[in-house]
């Protein structure tokens, strides 16, 4: 007998929390600086999870490949080889948007993206006096095991369930604002904000932008609005619990919040408040998180007023009824 819609989600939002049970485990340990690498590096497949097995694992593939790819690209010829390389996963994501994929690969460009830009943490977080060569195989590694485990969660909780993807006609050049946008963007990250968290930019461009014009202003909304309540409500925790160990876990619950509100279909804007506060508590040491959650949310306004104006040049000079 099939399950009811109610059982495929609850099943979903389960298997969910499992995938981030290597996270939860991570950030609590010793090794909690490995913390941001591991969410991003599960954010694709998490995305695929409900899309069905061949999807789940092309997204962890296609992740691991890229941190492999990405931290080679971060040498001395960053600028050029690191925008390359987002410019052709933006253009992969487009090939894949009319199927309803590119949540996958906007946050597989979000992946890469801190890969580059801030390279060092990666490479203290796995092995500070380990060649470039080795740190790609770890991070490939890494990445490949916990899509492994995305994967052995799906076989167990989601065999023969696959939740429907919403697909709609494309009403913007998507392909073509989507490499440029970030393109541009990482080369200004990879030339003068290397080592910071400047790839945010990256980071806001891949996940506002959207192949419809409808939903790229919802998106635009949704990340202003999260991004602003989710800031303010990093700082009253960075205030009220100035150590490490209570506003870690609040950081790991936001992070559990925001995957359960993706997949219930929850507010875009509900979803990026709980990924901005999980972003703050988790990425930045007590003593920087106010500074961190400031610049957090000026790169995404930054971010996201240069993507409303690229989306309107776009609509002015090629427009395409919606």
């Amino acid at each position: 007998m099939a399950a009811s819609s109610r059982e495929v989600l609850v099943r979903a939002l389960t298997a969910a929390l499992l995938v981030l049970v290597p996270v939860v485990a991570v950030s609590l340990s010793p090794w909690r600086d490995a913390t941001g690498l591991l969410v991003l590096s599960l954010l694709p497949t998490l995305t695929a999870l409900a899309a069905g097995p061949r999807a789940t694992t092309a997204a962890a593939l296609a992740t691991g490949l890229t941190g492999f790819l990405a931290v080679l690209a971060a040498g001395a010829f960053a600028p050029v080889t690191g925008t390359l390389l987002v410019v052709v996963l933006a253009y992969l994501t487009a090939t894949v948007s009319p199927r309803g994929y590119h949540a996958v690969g906007a946050a597989t460009i979000a992946f890469a993206a801190y890969l580059l830009v801030d390279p060092s943490r990666v490479v203290e977080v796995l092995d500070a006096q380990a060649p470039r060569l080795a740190v790609a195989a770890l991070v490939l590694g890494t990445t490949v095991l916990a899509g492994a485990w995305a994967l052995l969660v799906r076989a167990v909780l989601l065999r023969g369930i696959r939740l429907p993807i919403r697909t709609a006609p494309a009403t913007l050049p998507y392909g073509v604002l989507l490499a440029a946008l970030c393109g541009a963007f990482m080369l200004v990250c990879l030339v003068w904000f290397r080592g910071t968290n400047a790839w945010w930019a990256v980071m806001t461009v891949a996940l506002i932008l959207q192949p419809t014009h409808a939903d790229t202003r919802t998106r635009l909304g949704g990340r202003i609005a999260g991004t602003m309540l989710g800031g303010t409500a990093a700082a009253l925790v960075a205030i009220v619990l100035p150590g490490v160990g209570a506003a870690t876990v609040l950081g790991v619950l936001a992070a559990l919040a925001s995957v359960v509100l993706t997949l219930a279909g929850g507010a875009y804007w509900l979803c990026t408040t709980a990924t901005t506060i999980s972003v703050v508590l988790l990425t930045f040491e007590p003593s920087d998180r106010l500074a961190g959650d400031l610049a957090r949310v000026g790169i995404t306004l930054v971010a996201a007023g240069v993507t409303a104006g690229a989306v309107w040049l776009a609509a002015r000079l090629a427009p395409v009824p919606d």
